[in-house]
């Protein structure tokens, strides 16, 4: 509020006369504040738009809005791209973390009711969705009918505050390496190898990891080598090249049985296969390096009741004991290789043991380590 003093004397009381448009406050419409703060995240007015859950149009008629009022030109416009200026990221790093406070404010104050309702929004890879979090989010809708959820497939580590996503489930073979977020494991994913029927009769029988070399593979778009254990220890490390490198395990899974490669998969993730005989274990004895998923959280005080619910259903589904490792197997015979149908009968005995599933449930929520 600001004030305007008139010139006439001093009241009775000795305090100067305050006109009436001293009481009228400009209102700032913090909307376009926020779509301004949304388009430099986004990159563009699209998914500016999208993180602000406005129509484009608003969007762009917002920042125009607010450039007009502050005098200052905010992004710089081609046919082909907009960038923020100087001034617009000055302004973005100052208004930006006000944002983010206001944001957990209202979650803090969201969490406070033990109501189970609103949406939650979840990132996720495609095969963690698909094979753990489908009977989660099943059994929790069915319990709350208020509630609702976003779940967007999502390999990469997603920024969440940027994304608005309550949770980010996240696999790696290695360790997390961003700090801001809250995280825990939840699963831990057993990975074997395995190839089609066809390639095996044409490549013959593998006795051990190095015969695999030269064998055409199927992997990871990260795979640069794919590590063998036996018993828990790594007894060997192969460099690969795959064929088809992609981090869609459905992809990795319809080329492997079509015979294009050798493929490191859960055991879990190609049962089917293995039942139809689309898909044999090779080097039964052996095991990959497992992946490790991650639940990822903004570092919140208090959490949202209807995040809490979807945690504590998770654990009530994934909190098995810690699985036993299978017992190394046997490894076919020669006399196998003619009947592979055979093979896959014998390998695929214990494949009917679950994924080894681990949920941390007595450590609490920690930072990630970088």
């Amino acid at each position: 509020m600001f004030v305007l003093w008139d010139n006439r004397a001093p009241s009775d009381k000795g305090f100067p006369h305050i006109s009436d448009e001293g009481f009228r406050m400009k209102t700032i419409d913090w909307k376009d504040w926020e779509i301004f703060c949304r388009v430099v995240e986004g990159g563009g007015f699209t998914q500016g738009a999208e993180l602000a859950e406005v129509p484009k149009s608003s969007a762009s008629a917002g920042v125009a809005r607010l450039e007009g009022q502050l005098g200052v030109r905010l992004f710089e416009r081609t046919t082909r791209r907009v960038r923020v200026t100087q001034r617009g990221q000055q302004l973005y790093d100052r208004v930006a973390p006000l944002f983010s406070a206001l944001r957990e404010v209202s979650a803090e104050a969201a969490s406070v009711s033990d109501e189970v309702s609103g949406t939650i929004r979840i990132a996720t890879p495609y095969e963690v969705g698909s094979q753990h979090l489908s009977p989660t989010l099943n059994r929790l809708l069915k319990q709350h009918p208020s509630l609702s959820v976003q779940l967007d497939v999502s390999w990469d580590q997603p920024d969440l505050i940027r994304h608005g996503y309550d949770l980010a489930f996240v696999m790696t073979d290695t360790s997390l390496h961003d700090s801001s977020f809250a995280s825990k494991r939840v699963v831990l994913i057993e990975r074997a190898f395995y190839a089609a029927p066809s390639l095996i009769r044409e490549r013959g029988l593998p006795r051990a990891p190095q015969d695999l070399q030269g064998w055409p593979t199927v992997g990871n778009l990260d795979d640069a080598h794919w590590e063998f254990l036996r018993d828990g220890v790594e007894t060997f490390s192969m460099d690969v090249e795959p064929r088809i490198c992609t981090h869609n395990a459905e992809v990795r899974l319809k080329a492997a049985v079509d015979g294009l490669g050798v493929t490191r998969l859960s055991p879990r993730f190609v049962h089917e296969q293995l039942v139809q005989g689309q898909l044999v274990r090779v080097l039964p004895g052996y095991c990959s390096s497992p992946l490790k998923v991650y639940v990822l959280m903004p570092a919140r005080k208090l959490m949202p009741a209807s995040v809490r619910a979807f945690l504590n259903a998770l654990e009530e589904t994934l909190g098995v004991p810690e699985a036993r490792r299978p017992v190394p197997r046997a490894e076919a015979s020669a006399a196998d290789v003619a009947q592979v149908p055979d093979v896959t009968a014998a390998a695929g005995d214990e494949d009917d043991v679950p994924t080894i599933l681990t949920l941390d449930g007595a450590d609490p929520l920690r930072p990630v380590a970088p």
